[in-house]
């Protein structure tokens, strides 16, 4: 008696990438051919960020080692880096970027996250909420010239705030906010610059409040937690991706901050509100003296880098954990 033996099975292809018995695999040609399609298509955006971003801040860097004499560039070494390091005006400037710096960045984390929290919540009327949101996010409809021109008439001494504070509150002289002490100058630099950039902290943050799952803040309640704990141990850990490329981006355009200093202020009263850029702006275009100017960009490029480092790392801490260092 025989035995019929069952259907033979094919042996798959060789070499076979796991698709359809019998289907061929792309040549390496083909394969190559579409990696080279890829590239082709990304070559014009990478030339454009080549030309506009890596190849002047290669030559930025080549000038801060030379000196513009007798019509030909000539190498100076590190001369530019030690006379940045004597100038008393150098080290003004890094104060004077500091104090603008450090208060507006919190100022805009705090208002952008508390109108993103306050525009998150349930309102009794979905209409004027949606009006808020327009509203609140109406500064960042201007741009940085016509927001510096705007505040400039609003605070001059014929403006209309010092009509309010001589005409209604009483003041015997209109209030030099731009011109006055160093101080009322570098506030008012401060204000403008939060009331032009928190809509950014808030549209982010909103679009991440919106994104936590309500599930969290139901289990959270469970548990007895308060609306406070909720915000310490669920809001903020869920929005440290988020906190950390917001404020980082930010920093980076405030501390670089020009147009606001050159509109409104040019450096002054006593030279008190000259940023570091503004004093590269001034070295470098101004005086015409380029490569001291670029020496001082090299430097400020290499201390924003140390910062954002040491600051991605300490708000990063517990990540892998779930934990907020915040």
């Amino acid at each position: 008696m025989s035995q019929t033996s069952g259907p033979a099975v094919a042996n798959p292809p060789a070499g076979g990438d796991g698709g359809s018995p019998g289907r061929p695999r792309p040549s390496r040609w083909l394969r190559i051919r579409r990696e080279l399609t890829g590239y082709f298509l990304v070559a014009p955006a990478l030339l454009f960020l080549i030309l506009l971003t890596v190849y002047p801040l290669m030559r930025t860097v080549q000038m801060s080692f030379t000196d513009f004499k007798a019509g030909e560039w000539i190498f100076v070494g590190l001369d530019h880096y030690r006379e940045a390091l004597d100038d008393k005006w150098f080290w003004n400037s890094v104060r004077a970027v500091v104090a603008f710096t450090v208060p507006a960045l919190v100022l805009h984390l705090l208002l952008g996250l508390g109108f993103a929290l306050l525009l998150n919540e349930t309102w009794f009327s979905t209409g004027l909420r949606n009006f808020m949101r327009g509203l609140l996010i109406l500064p960042w409809v201007f741009s940085t010239p016509a927001s510096a021109l705007m505040w400039a008439l609003l605070l001059h001494q014929t403006g209309p705030v010092n009509f309010v504070v001589v005409r209604i509150l009483g003041q015997s002289a209109p209030i030099p906010f731009l011109a006055g002490s160093p101080r009322l100058a570098m506030s008012s630099l401060v204000a403008i610059n939060t009331w032009l950039s928190y809509p950014f902290f808030m549209i982010v943050i909103l679009g991440g409040l919106q994104a936590i799952p309500p599930e969290l803040y139901e289990a959270a309640k469970v548990d007895g937690a308060n609306a406070l704990k909720r915000f310490r141990h669920v809001t903020l850990p869920q929005l440290r991706t988020i906190l950390l490329a917001v404020t980082t981006i930010d920093f980076i355009f405030t501390f670089g901050q020009l147009d606001l200093v050159q509109l409104l202020t040019r450096g002054g009263p006593l030279r008190r509100t000259e940023t570091i850029t503004y004093y590269v702006y001034k070295t470098g275009m101004l005086d015409g003296n380029l490569g001291y100017g670029s020496a001082v960009s090299t430097m400020m490029l290499l201390t924003l880098l140390v910062l954002i480092v040491i600051y991605v790392k300490m708000l990063s801490r517990g990540g892998d954990s779930g934990e907020t260092s915040f």
